[in-house]
């Protein structure tokens, strides 16, 4: 912790940089190669029932962020202000939690599974195929959560690259076992499913191995639980389960319009472009939990030029990103789509036509997460939920409204730069009071709270 307040911030962004985008993307590249096999190996109909499912992993992965990135931050947070045994009530609060929630969702799903597929939006022939996927994917809901709840936890630990090979091994697994299960086995939605799980397990193996190391300093405590602590977890972990839960809710929404507008074909183009948009995602999250414990450690001890660094090393990179992102989908659009079909004409003219659209919203995408999670990460979390609602859920759902009806399918694809670049103005908004009312801390380090804290 000590290193974090006081070494170079460029070079402990760097540290923590490389690992945690590292991680992310590999599993990125797990949902980007395991879109590819279902695409190339089940079909378009695969390609439905992928998307369908969607809503369902982020449950998940909210549900593991709420605890883990919640628990992470209040605890680094309280070991900035040397309160260790805080952060060991924090860490085993989080735990506890996550098993009972995950326990609690295995049983829900088994019992209700071939509801749930169809609220999820199955009709038709996609329905056996969703029913396949969630049902065997359901019984790794613990392995999913798991790592979600840890991961933070185990960053600010001071251990990063655990994290990094544990997400490295689990696209690997996944990669050989879904060649096998898909293509060798033909197993079809089933071994795509039982794939996914089965890497999830071998991430969470991993993740454990730090609980052994001698760099481990997280103590489970009592599992008592208290619901002052219930609340401060929840309070800080808020904008990043809102922030998956609308993404699956939209991603929802999006599947319905598409759905009434171009049929299974038009679901199938955007099952492709959200799983390259995911990998995209997954990588701006990798810099923002980069900047996490930088943010939480300096603000819990006052320190917040060093916060202030920090924020503009995060939106530097993740602005250049978002920039090459939209210069490679523009330039290699075809070489992009035929890595996911073969010889479906239509199939790759609708994804030809939105991919460049869509991808538009790159850079404001990335600037508008690295400051969700600068709020979050200082425990702001008012400002932070307010960013992460409006941009994720609310002004996506506004142009999923307006613009179709003025554009047509276009318009569809033109929602997230509209949702995005809105989103960007308002998170600039907040920045600038920020800003202008601690200016005086950033040349001289204080103790204290900023202005955001509730």
């Amino acid at each position: 912790m000590e290193k974090i307040k006081s070494g170079n911030v460029s070079k402990l962004f760097l540290r923590y940089l490389i690992p945690s985008v590292t991680g992310t993307l590999s599993i990125g590249v797990l949902i980007f190669i395991d879109t590819i096999f279902i695409g190339r190996g089940i079909g378009s109909l695969g390609l439905v029932a992928l998307n369908t499912v969607i809503p369902a992993y982020t449950l998940y992965s909210s549900t593991g962020m709420l605890l883990g990135i919640g628990g992470a931050t209040a605890a680094s947070v309280d070991a900035g202000r040397g309160d260790y045994e805080g952060r060991n009530k924090i860490f085993t609060h989080s735990v506890i939690l996550a098993l009972a929630l995950g326990c609690l969702y295995i049983m829900g799903q088994t019992v209700f599974l071939n509801k749930i597929s169809f609220f999820l939006g199955a009709r038709g022939d996609a329905i056996p195929m969703t029913e396949d996927y969630l049902g065997i994917l359901s019984k790794f809901t613990l392995f999913y959560l798991l790592p979600h709840c840890l991961n933070a936890f185990i960053r600010n630990d001071g251990n990063p690259s655990v994290s990094m090979l544990g997400m490295v091994l689990c696209g690997i697994v996944n990669i050989i076992l879904d060649y096998i299960f898909i293509f060798q086995l033909n197993w079809g939605m089933k071994g795509a499913a039982l794939a996914t799980g089965i890497a999830q397990t071998s991430y969470t193996a991993v993740l454990l191995t730090h609980f052994i190391s001698k760099k481990n300093s997280l103590k489970l405590q009592s599992p008592k639980l208290e619901i002052p602590v219930i609340q401060r977890i929840a309070k800080v972990g808020l904008p990043s389960f809102i922030n998956e839960m609308s993404f699956g809710a939209v991603v929802f929404a999006f599947n319905y319009v598409f759905l009434r507008m171009g049929g299974d074909t038009a679901v199938a183009a955007y099952s492709i472009i959200l799983n390259i948009n995911i990998l995209l995602y997954l990588v701006f999250l990798g810099v923002s939990q980069a900047s996490q414990p930088l943010f939480s450690v300096n603000y819990g001890g006052g320190l917040h030029k060093r916060v202030w660094e920090t924020l503009k090393l995060s939106t530097m990179v993740s602005g250049l990103l978002g920039a090459v992102t939209i210069l490679i989908t523009i330039l290699y659009t075809k070489e992009i789509i035929g890595l996911f079909i073969r010889d479906d004409i239509d199939l790759l003219r609708i994804t030809g036509e939105g991919m460049p659209i869509f991808f538009s919203a790159s850079v404001f995408m990335g600037l508008n997460i690295i400051l969700s999670t600068f709020y979050q990460s200082i425990e702001s979390s008012a400002v932070s939920s307010f960013i992460t609602t409006m941009r994720s859920c609310v002004l996506m759902v506004v142009g999923l409204i307006f613009l179709p009806a003025m554009s047509g399918i276009k318009g569809v694809w033109m929602t997230p730069i509209f949702a995005e670049g809105t989103a960007f103005l308002i998170s600039l908004f907040f920045l600038k009071r920020y800003f202008d009312k601690n200016r005086g801390s950033f040349e001289n380090p204080i103790k204290g709270m900023p202005v955001y804290n509730k």
